[in-house]
């Protein structure tokens, strides 16, 4: 979502099409990845980079202060949002057997299914190991996501964004991580009451919901599957 609201931003046309093997064919093995000619380019900052080689940038209007803090806050997002995310969905053992797992492996036939799911949970792990998350408690992300929602709270306050009147990368970032925080279902509402809590981020969602999906060929774009859950930003 990050990226397709990065592309929308920037009034360029995209064509999503889903894949079950998308990470194996990404050069990173990560996602999003985008295929342009015979150009693949993976994950949101190079993209932002690949788009910016061809003439559009968001953030071109900013001075170097304003874009210094910018990537700040995209870093704060990644190391807190994106983290508590792989969090919730992969070391909360309840979550992983009743959600993440089934939903991980569906695109795959058994025992295939399975050993791919235990696969990516060992990464996953082994990711937040190395960065010292793998010991805290599940009340401890809520709180690392609460006091980064707070952050971006106060950054954007009464602004429509979070640099005034015109989006940016930063924009994109934080709208689909916390888009996809309201809209996901997990075992407990707890993540996203959290974000919930901020009446500004979620009204920030909204706007951006309605200003760049709405409309714009929602068959084609993965936010129409979530849907269901749009009136937790109404």
């Amino acid at each position: 979502l990050c990226f397709q609201a990065f592309l929308q931003m920037c009034n360029l046309p995209i064509q999503v099409i889903c894949r079950p093997n998308a990470e194996y064919m990404s050069p990173s093995g990560k996602l999003p990845f985008i295929h342009v000619g015979n150009q693949v380019v993976s994950e949101l900052g190079p993209i932002v980079q690949f788009v910016k080689a061809k003439g559009h940038s968001l953030s071109d209007g900013l001075d170097e202060v304003q874009k210094a803090e910018m990537k700040a806050y995209m870093e704060l997002v990644n190391n807190m949002l994106l983290t508590a995310e792989l969090y919730l969905q992969w070391c909360d053992d309840v979550t992983v057997e009743e959600i993440t797992h089934p939903r991980y492996g569906s695109p795959y036939p058994w025992p295939l299914n399975r050993i791919l799911s235990y696969q990516k949970q060992w990464e996953v792990r082994r990711k937040m190991k190395a960065i010292g998350w793998a010991g805290k408690t599940l009340e401890q992300v809520l709180e690392d996501v609460d006091q980064c929602c707070h952050a971006l709270s106060q950054r954007l306050g009464t602004q429509p964004y979070f640099f005034n009147k015109q989006p940016t990368e930063l924009d994109a970032l934080v709208f689909g991580h916390l888009f996809t925080i309201l809209t996901t279902q997990l075992i407990t509402d707890e993540l996203s009451e959290k974000v919930k809590n901020y009446s500004n981020l979620t009204a920030f969602c909204r706007r951006i919901e309605q200003q760049y999906f709405e409309g714009h060929d929602k068959d084609s774009s993965a936010i129409a599957a979530r849907s269901s859950k749009r009136s937790a930003l109404r």
